[in-house]
């Protein structure tokens, strides 16, 4: 088994980037024109621009020691250990839609999930209501 180190540099930038379409993603607090589009996956509508994004309880770095976790038995030969997952926090802070966007080496994936399942979620914000919203999570893993 492999001793995993996180680019926690580049995983700072996690949760900054949180459509899988490139939708332009603003979170101004003074910006008000919060806009929507339907996610294909579920069909819930959700927004892509907001005022605060979701947030877990705990805080981004409770959740990426939690990625410290993550067990790769193998890397196949050329496979990259990038890995992305995404997932709807729905207004009431549950997840919902969880998706696997990247990952060659198999299992890191519904590891990432499980761990982000694994905590409480606080839903985005927009003109102080709460609204479901869509967040891609990256992660770099360097093997040594």
């Amino acid at each position: 088994m492999f001793k995993l180190t996180l680019l926690f540099a580049f995983l700072l930038t996690a949760l900054s980037n949180n459509s899988i379409d490139d939708a332009v993603m603003n979170n101004n607090p003074s910006h008000t024109d919060c806009v929507t589009k339907k996610d294909l996956l579920t069909g819930k509508m959700i927004y892509t621009t907001f005022d605060e994004p979701a947030v877990n309880k705990g805080g981004v770095v409770l959740l990426y020691r939690a990625f410290g976790k993550i067990k790769i038995d193998s890397v196949p030969h050329g496979a990259t250990t990038k890995f992305t997952i995404a997932f709807v926090v729905d207004v009431d802070g549950s997840i919902s839609g969880e998706r696997i966007i990247e990952d060659e080496v198999g299992g890191v994936g519904d590891q990432m999930i499980k761990i982000v399942k694994s905590f409480k979620w606080s839903p985005a914000m927009c003109n102080g209501k709460q609204v479901a919203s869509l967040h891609q999570i990256p992660l770099q893993i360097c093997l040594q």
